[in-house]
Order: C-alpha cells, then structure tokens, then sequence
C-alpha cells in the first residue's frame, strides 16, 4: 500500500468534470494492469417513494432494485444482471453496449471510501485501466460519486461512466458501457439516465 500510495502521488491528480453539477473533490490517478469485488453491504431501511418523470422520446420506464426508477432505450433487452441489487439492459443491435442501474443496502464503508477502494480492485483485474475521472459531486441533493474509465477486454478497448449515491440506507447507482469507439453514442443514454432517475 506505501508503494502504491508512492505511486499514485507520483502520477497526480484528474479533475472530475461532471456534465451536471460543479466539480467538489477529484482523487489520485492510480494506473494498474485480481477480480473485484463490490464494496460490502450493510442494513437498509427502505427505498424511499418513486418520482414521477416525463418518459423522453425513444426511452422507456423502467424500475430497478431498491426502488430505482430510470428510463432506457426503446427494445433493449432486460435482465438481471452480476451483483447486488442491479440490472442490465443491453442494445439488441450491440450486445457490446449496455446500461446498468439499481440499489441495495449500502455498505457501512464511507461512499467515496468504498469505491477508491473498488477502483483499485477493479484496476488490477482489468489490464490498460485508465480512469478519466473520479471525484465526488451533488446528485438529487446527496453526495454521489462520479467514476469514468477505461480499459481493454477480449473485444477492444472498452469504456465506461458510472455514478453512485445514498438514500435511506440504500445505495444507487447508474452505469452505462461501450466500446470506447462508439463512446459517443452511449455516452447520451447515460445523460439521460441520469436526467430521469429516481430517488
């Protein structure tokens, strides 16, 4: 961990530029090449009461674990989806690009301290991991953390936006992933998501 603290302070620091809302914290860089694993939960209390949102053009509504509300594209496939309290819904023309959302129990590990540590995790497991941004922003009037990278896989270069926050004892997320060639066509599913979720 001292090498690693060494290293990271030797390559600095990226500024989160969250699209939303004014950047409040950004963390070390920290660039690796061990299969990782979510931050563990805690106790809930309950999701709290759902939103009601316009449903944009294109998008449908869809509910997610722990009381999540989101809107995806029109004839993606749903499922469930690896870990806790989350789902998938995949492009039927590019099963390479998908969104992810839901909400379980929150972990008694501090927000941003959980996820620095997932990164880690999740950057030794994923070779060419490059984050592009990680710091902490206001999302519905909570603290969220907002997390882009990216990384190769067996398919190509791979990228990915992610953000994370707590309500009620349970903890959200949002998650949207592509190759990185067709970023720029997924990144304004993400944007959308983000625009009309709930809590």
């Amino acid at each position: 961990m001292v090498a690693y603290a060494a290293v990271s302070a030797a390559v600095g620091a990226v500024l989160l530029v969250s699209p939303k809302e004014p950047q409040v914290q950004a963390y070390p860089v920290y660039i690796y090449t061990e299969a990782p694993t979510p931050p563990a939960a805690s106790s809930t209390t309950g999701p709290p009461s759902p939103v009601a949102m316009p449903i944009p053009e294109g998008y449908q509504r869809v509910a997610g674990p722990g009381g999540l509300i989101t809107t995806v594209p029109n004839g993606w496939n749903i499922t469930r989806s690896t870990g806790p309290g989350a789902m998938q819904a995949t492009d039927p023309a590019d099963p390479t690009r998908y969104v992810r959302y839901g909400g379980a129990p929150a972990s008694a590990q501090d927000l941003v301290d959980a996820h620095v540590d997932y990164e880690l995790r999740f950057a030794e497991a994923h070779s060419g991991f490059k984050r592009l941004s990680l710091g902490t922003t206001t999302y519905h009037d909570v603290q969220a953390l907002d997390w882009e990278f990216e990384h190769d896989s067996a398919v190509g270069r791979r990228r990915a936006h992610s953000m994370y926050w707590r309500v009620g004892g349970t903890e959200y997320f949002l998650y949207a992933s592509a190759p990185a060639a067709r970023w720029s066509e997924t990144s304004p599913i993400y944007n959308t998501m983000v625009d009309n979720t709930s809590p």
